[in-house]
Parts: C-alpha cells; structure tokens; sequence
C-alpha cells in the first residue's frame, strides 16, 4: 500500500496501532501502560500489530530476561538473522562501520590441532516488547539505553547491531507507576499511552474468532489486512519533517512549556530532549490527520502524550507554596489529588491559545 493508501485507512487504526505507528515513524521508543490483569493480552496485541501490520521480528520479554545483562541480550537477538546484509543497517549505527570489517570466520591454528570459531552474527529483533521493564535492574536498563541511542548492543564476544527499523516497547503495570524507571530512560521514551480494557484488542479477538472457526482461508484473510511497509514508514517521516510550523503556534508550544516547568505541583520532568519530541511529535501527527501544518489541537494532544511519563510531581514538603508560608496539611491534600495528567489538563486549560 502506498502512503495515500495509509493516511485514508488511518481512521480505522486501533490507539494501539497509531502508537506503533508513530513510534517506527520518529525512530523512537514507546511507553505503554495497563491494568495487571490485562498485561499477556497487551504484549501478544502488540506482537499481532507488528508482526501482521509491520511484518518485523519481534520478541516478548518477560521479568526472567532481566536478571543479568547476559540474559538480556540472548532474549534479544534474532536467531534468523546471521547472514544479514549491511542495507538492514541503519546508516547512523555505530555498528557499521564494524560490520565492514567484520571477519566472518576466525581460525586459531594450534600445535595440537585445528581449532575454527565462527563469530556470532546475529542482529538484535525489529521490536523489543518489554513486559514490566521497570522491574528490570539498573544494569539492563543501562543496556537498553544504549541499545537506543547507539543501535547496537555488546556481548562477551562480539556487538550485535539493530536492524533499520528498530522499536522498543516497554509496557508497566498502571499499579506499579510509582517504580520509576531510570530516568535518563525515561526521557528517552517518546510518548506514553495508557490502554485499558475498554479499548478492547481487535487483532488478538481477530486471531480468536479465526481459530475458533478454523477457517481455511487464512492467507487469504491476512492479505486483506493492512500492511504498512518500510518505505512507507519513510515517506511518512519525510511529511511529518516537512510539516510547517507558524510562528504563533511555536510561542503556543513553549507557553506549555513553560507553564509546566512553573507549575507548583511539579517537581521535574520537562527537559530540552522533551522539548525536542515534543516539536517531533506535533509534526508528525499532521500528516496523519490530512494536513501539512502543525495546528494547536495537535500541540495540546502532543503534550498528552509526551509530557505524562515524564512529570515528576512535587512531595508536600517540595511543594513551590511552602516558601511563602502556605500551610502544610493543605499542601498535603492539594499534592495528593495531582498526576501527571490532570497536571497537563490544568496547564492546557489557562494557556491560551494563538488567535
């Protein structure tokens, strides 16, 4: 399907879908939450979407993959993609320029025999979805930060690059918000959604209904579907790129901004990289909603999406009133009816728009 193909079947995306979506197009990472009790059919919805939708590798890890950074990164590597080729390489990887120079096979002669090991050529998965990746220890989120920023990944003996298309999906427990991720990890993530039972997962109820009917025409069905290549993941980003941006909206996004670095329940969270992705994000929803220019409502759904994972609201005792005497038990109730979004909302809500 072409991109004009995509953009008019964009209405029929699913929230999860847009989120993946948005995610493979800014080359970002994506944080998703849900409810406990919904967390397999979360991951295996997900998988469905990328790997019928995207058609990319992925892998589902659970909380036994975090114990050791060893463990990490076997859970991680595709097992199908020792001879890969330099092209599935993003050209901003580190990994590269190594890759040229690779030696496929080493051969250590000795006086008592012969001796070959071959190197390990495996690519890390197209997408990493990371089931309560909050719990993992400091050391593996250290290795996934650097897995996102420099697309490639050590092991004992060799570097392990990621593909072109490459997506990190992280997925919390809304009951365990409070275990926060490391939080130059956190600002590396470009946007946050929260998914519910509500919202339902049509492609896992899909697949059900298939099996339950055992249909025999499941090629067939699957042609049928959607399917967004990684071309088209490119011309989208090229849109999203070009996307205009008029001077009264830029002033409307850094009033936001700047409402929500002075907001007295805050305590932290709006950083420049924030900023960056916030600029991205606005930019790119655009061409998904038919225009070429970024409009205030897309500024304001934007700031609902990068900035709640992000904000760090204020203890009581660092509550911006208390320097001028306010008092103390009624800090405390103020503070505890605040999150994130409900911060976001307040903002939006006295930061009036261009006219």
């Amino acid at each position: 399907m072409d991109v004009e193909q995509i953009l008019e079947a964009i209405p029929e995306l699913s929230d999860l879908e847009l989120a993946v979506l948005l995610g493979l197009v800014a080359k970002h990472p994506c944080l998703v939450y849900g409810d406990r009790n919904i967390m397999g059919a979360l991951a295996s919805e997900l998988a469905l979407i990328v790997s019928d939708i995207f058609k990319l590798t992925y892998v589902v890890l659970e909380e036994a993959d975090y114990v050791s950074v060893d463990t990490f990164t076997d859970a991680i590597l595709d097992d199908q993609s020792a001879n890969l080729n330099e092209s599935d390489l993003d050209s901003d990887s580190d990994a590269v320029g190594a890759l040229r120079s690779r030696i496929q096979n080493v051969s250590f002669r000795g006086s008592r025999g012969h001796i070959e090991q071959t190197l390990d050529t495996r690519m890390v998965v197209n997408v990493i979805i990371a089931k309560d990746f909050n719990q993992a220890c400091h050391d593996v989120q250290i290795q996934m930060m650097e897995l996102i920023r420099r697309r490639r990944i050590f092991s004992k003996t060799t570097v392990h690059p990621a593909p072109k298309t490459f997506l990190f999906l992280p997925i919390i427990s809304t009951d365990q918000k409070h275990i926060r991720l490391n939080h130059h990890l956190t600002d590396r993530l470009f946007l946050s959604h929260s998914h519910t039972l509500d919202d339902g997962f049509p492609n896992v109820e899909e697949l059900e209904n298939d099996v339950a009917g055992h249909r025999s025409d499941l090629s067939k069905t699957s042609s049928d579907r959607l399917h967004i290549s990684s071309e088209v993941l490119d011309d989208l980003r090229r849109l999203g790129q070009q996307t205009t941006i008029t001077p009264e909206v830029r002033r409307h996004l850094q009033d936001l901004v700047v409402f929500l670095r002075l907001e007295r329940g805050v305590d932290g969270g709006i950083t420049p990289y924030s900023n960056v992705c916030f600029v991205s994000l606005a930019k790119y929803l655009a061409p998904l909603h038919g225009i070429d220019f970024v409009t205030p409502s897309l500024i304001e759904l934007a700031a609902k999406k990068i900035f709640p994972h992000r904000l760090v609201i204020a203890r009581p005792d660092r509550e911006r009133s208390t320097q001028f005497g306010s008092n103390g038990e009624a800090i405390k109730d103020y503070v505890n009816t605040l999150s994130p979004e409900r911060v976001i909302d307040m903002v939006i809500a006295k930061v009036p728009g261009p006219i």
